[in-house]
């Protein structure tokens, strides 16, 4: 970034203690409680220099004119690019993760949940975790049931040999011969292709066609997020909060709201964290996070891979966040599950 590296050695140096006593305190910072919390040597007069070019950078900003500075998304942003490594996880809490998630377990999908609990717990943020089991899945067949009046059953059969089944309401009632018909058509599209796509054939089933078929088509694409999406598994979990949080995005009851809001739209939060299953760490601060739901926090995912199941872990929380501590905690965690024994694998 342009602004970041126009800056100094010693410019960056203060940055760095700003953010870090920042994320400390939660309070503005000013040249006097740097001087003296760092105890540097340092007149205050050049301190404020220096935190006044990083204003300038847009690396710092003043909440209020008589206020201390705070970091900008830019001044988090070159922070976290700055921090050298991952730190081990502090001994007391690197053996609370192993008690918690090394040990038999009969379905990978109970580790998830634990996991994102146990990342909530440990941070007081949100953990997250979304696994995609068997990437080879495939759809094998799709099946329409008629039942009396408009109603039918969808049965979906996709490998290794699992079923899904839902209820929908037609707009009207259609002859058996019909409804077997746009069935056949609509296995013609998705039968023997990957279940995540799936969905983007039956979208491009009912762009090219019309009709009845097309209705009744509309009515399967309808349910595709239920069916279609099994292969993901998501999980997020948030824990009170005690005193030391109350200053902090998350503790916003106008935030909270949006946030489990865009939690309950699986679509959204899943599009958001299959984007970073192919990059080991991923780091979004503010803004950069593309959901506005999201644009006051950071998200930090790491990839995993545990008993046939590859995903990430994520923690969701304020830009004033312990970014060294997240590290070494998603980092650890994934380790762990490396690790983890489901059944009979």
């Amino acid at each position: 970034m342009v602004t970041v590296r126009s800056s100094t050695p010693d410019e960056m140096n203060i940055l760095r203690k700003v953010v870090a006593l920042y994320i400390e305190t939660g309070e503005p910072v000013s040249s006097r409680m740097v001087k003296s919390y760092y105890r540097l040597g340092a007149s205050t007069a050049n301190i404020r220099k220096l935190l006044h070019r990083l204003e300038e950078l847009g690396l710092l900003c003043k909440p209020h004119v008589s206020a201390g500075r705070v970091p900008s998304d830019l001044g988090y942003r070159a922070y976290v690019d700055g921090l050298t490594g991952v730190d081990p996880l502090d001994r007391k809490l690197a053996e609370r993760v192993e008690r918690r998630i090394v040990q038999e377990w009969s379905d990978i999908r109970d580790v998830m949940s634990v996991t994102s609990q146990l990342l909530s717990e440990l941070t007081s943020y949100m953990g997250l975790t979304v696994g995609l089991f068997q990437r080879s899945c495939v759809v094998e067949r799709l099946d329409i049931v008629g039942l009396e009046g408009a109603g039918a059953f969808i049965v979906l059969r996709h490998a290794p040999g699992m079923t899904r089944k839902v209820y929908v309401e037609f707009a009207r009632r259609y002859p058996a011969h019909v409804v077997e018909r746009a069935a056949r058509m609509i296995n013609e599209r998705i039968t023997g292709h990957p279940l995540d796509k799936a969905p983007e054939r039956l979208e491009s089933f009912l762009r090219e066609s019309g009709g009845t078929e097309r209705e009744i088509a509309e009515a399967v694409s309808g349910e595709a997020e239920y069916l279609f999406d099994w292969a993901y598994y998501f999980k997020y979990d948030l824990k009170r909060f005690d005193e030391s949080h109350e200053k902090q995005e998350l503790a916003n009851p106008r935030n909270l709201h949006r946030l489990v809001r865009l939690m309950g739209e699986r679509s959204r939060i899943l599009s958001v964290l299959r984007g970073r299953m192919e990059t080991e760490v991923t780091v979004t601060i503010g803004k950069e996070n593309k959901v506005e739901e999201l644009e006051d926090f950071t998200l930090v995912t790491r990839r995993f891979a545990s008993a046939g199941c590859d995903g990430v872990l994520g923690i969701l929380g304020p830009t004033r966040m312990t970014y060294g501590l997240v590290f070494s905690l998603l980092d650890r965690i994934a380790g762990e599950l490396h690790r983890v024994h489901v059944g009979a694998q």
